[in-house]
Parts: C-alpha cells; structure tokens; sequence
C-alpha cells in the first residue's frame, strides 16, 4: 500500500523509544500523504509496551503484484540463551522480516478493513496507555491520511478481522502476545520504587480529531 517505505522502528531499544512516537504516528506517511500517492497502511500492536511491540507495514506495489510486508517484532527479551558483553541489548532488538504479500492477501486486508471500520468511526481522544493492550493504524488511503485506533477490552477489538490476516503473514518467530486482562498492579507506577518514577518510560498516545496521533509521558 506505500509510496514512501519505512523499514520500521529502530534497531536499539534506546533509539527506538525516542522515535516510538513519530513512528506510530506514522509521521512519514502522513507527510507523503497526497492525491496519487499510493497507499501505505501501519499497524502497530501494543502487547503492553515493555512486553511486547509489533508493527506491519505494508506498502502497495504498483499493478497486480500484491504489497510489501514489513514486520517488526519484539518481546520482553530472551535471556537463556546468555548474553555476549560486547552487545548487552541484543535480546531486545526485535526481529524483523522484509517480503511480499500476494494480491489475494491483499485483498482480503482491503475487505477487513472496510468491515473493522477503518476510515469510519474513531474514537477520538481516547488514552491508550503503554501499560495496555491495544492497535494503532495509520497510513495514506486514496490520498487521505487516516487513523484509528482499537483498545482491549471492547467489543471493536474482539471483532476485528485485519489483525488475523497479519498474523498469517508474520513469518517471524516471536510469539503473539494474546489479549488477556491486564492487571493494573503488575504494570502501574507503584510497581516502580518511590511510586511515580519519572524515567519509567511509560507513555500515552491519544487519537486527535485531525487523523493524527500524538503521545505524551504519563508522569
């Protein structure tokens, strides 16, 4: 769906959440955005941010020859397998994987997204915090800069048809972290000593009535 590909978020976990925001956002899309540009869509799953982050970028390919797939995946970090000294943050640097969904793929994305309301209803200024569940797509449509936004627990979220499709395509090896109730004591700031730490690096991001999305610390 893109005319200006992005390779998806940085490679170091410290470099990656100072660019988080623009990322999701989809900053580059938006800017690109114009009559004739072709379309590009950015999914971003929110598996609780410090868990687990996903994000599909999928760039239409010119005549009948499907989408670029770009995914990127990352967990909580995988420390059995030891870690050389030379590369301390490697077990957080995510996987990501470069290829090419069919058209009939693609299709099926376009039909899911008109039945998951992509373009329809948005709930506008709704908080999504870090510490939760939810998607967050952006991306040029026909010229049009869209967004919205899904957020666990809701009905909008549990009847969605795009995320299966993506997940059809994900040939990374970083397992889905499902959607389960989230307790706020195991992710809250008191969790952290002294309470509200403001280096915790947890985060919001909110939908504006504009298309866009912005983000803000929570503490």
């Amino acid at each position: 769906m893109v005319g200006c590909r992005y390779g998806g978020p940085p490679d170091g976990p410290v470099a990656r959440r100072l660019s988080w925001f623009n990322y999701v956002g989809a900053e580059n899309l938006r800017d690109a955005c114009r009559p004739g540009t072709a379309n590009g869509i950015r999914f971003v799953y929110n598996g609780i941010y410090d868990e687990q982050i996903r994000s599909y970028d999928v760039s239409e390919l010119s005549g009948t020859r499907g989408a670029a797939f770009v995914v990127f995946a990352r967990g909580d970090g995988d420390l059995t397998q030891g870690i050389r000294i030379t590369n301390l943050l490697k077990p957080w640097r995510g996987e990501r994987l470069n290829s090419v969904i069919s058209p009939q793929s693609l299709g099926d994305l376009r039909a899911a997204f008109k039945s998951d309301r992509f373009t329809d209803f948005k709930p506008i200024g709704l908080r999504l915090s870090s510490r939760e569940l939810y998607w967050v797509v952006a991306g040029c449509l026909d010229g049009r800069l869209h967004a919205n936004n899904w957020m666990y627990p809701s009905q909008r979220f549990k009847s969605l048809k795009f995320n299966r499709i993506l997940l059809e395509n994900d040939k990374t090896a970083v397992a889905f972290n499902k959607a389960v109730p989230v307790d706020p004591h195991d992710h809250g700031p008191e969790k952290h000593e002294g309470g509200r730490n403001p280096n915790n690096g947890e985060f919001e991001i909110q939908l504006g009535s504009n298309g866009t999305i912005g983000a803000r610390r929570q503490f």
